[in-house]
């Protein structure tokens, strides 16, 4: 009889452990459903609406990063050169493709649409960014974009001495962007954000890449 309790207890023991892993489990699995349920249930696609918010002055916005550096912001269009393709040693005489600096120079070979912004432009570019956030900032949102990267739209800006200081890339047919520095930005991702920049470059002036057709044929067209 003396013999059999050890094994008593240690068959007890695992039980409990195993119990107590199940109901950990359960718990989790239990407090999951109910954030999602809760997710769901607080959850409604016009929150993520974009709306205009006074948050920052016009001073206040030319005085944040790369605004208040730059002395010239450029719009601009191009074609898309394809992942992996135009090395700088390219030897054939076909037209160049894409955003190209070089040193702090910008390539305008291969630009089609080149306008230097207003005063007024860039009082409405630096609110569409800083000022133009979600409906109801306190609420869940989603974000949906492509998996592409594929620009042919950007914001340069430049100092005194046209060097360039940074830029801005926009994709429309996949709604992504990135900047050369990763200090810059298009601002919150509300729904119609990347609609409210293609009618600001459409609006400018720069129309190339903007209108949300298929762009692949034309950018691999030989001029």
């Amino acid at each position: 009889m003396k013999k059999t309790i050890p094994f008593i207890i240690l068959l007890c023991l695992c039980y409990s452990a195993i119990f107590a892993q199940v109901s950990k489990s359960t718990k989790k699995q239990l407090a999951k459903a109910k954030s999602i349920a809760n997710w769901e249930k607080d959850y409604k696609e016009e929150y993520s609406n974009c709306a205009y918010y006074s948050k920052y002055t016009a001073k206040q916005r030319l005085a944040k990063y790369p605004f208040s550096k730059a002395a010239k912001v450029l719009a601009v269009s191009y074609k898309y050169r394809g992942f992996g393709q135009e090395p700088e040693d390219k030897q054939d005489n076909s037209p160049r493709k894409g955003l190209y600096v070089n040193n702090g120079v910008l390539d305008t070979t291969t630009l089609i649409e080149i306008k230097q912004l207003s005063k007024k432009q860039i009082n409405e570019l630096t609110s569409l960014i800083f000022n133009t956030d979600y409906k109801k900032r306190d609420a869940t949102h989603l974000v949906s974009f492509g998996k592409c990267f594929e620009p042919r739209n950007a914001f340069i800006f430049l100092s005194a001495n046209d060097q360039v200081l940074d830029y801005i890339e926009i994709c429309f047919t996949c709604n992504q962007n990135q900047s050369s520095s990763n200090k810059i930005d298009i601002g919150v991702l509300c729904t119609q954000k990347y609609q409210m920049f293609s009618n600001y470059f459409k609006n400018i002036g720069v129309v190339y890449g903007t209108l949300g057709r298929d762009y692949d044929e034309e950018d691999i067209k030989v001029e």
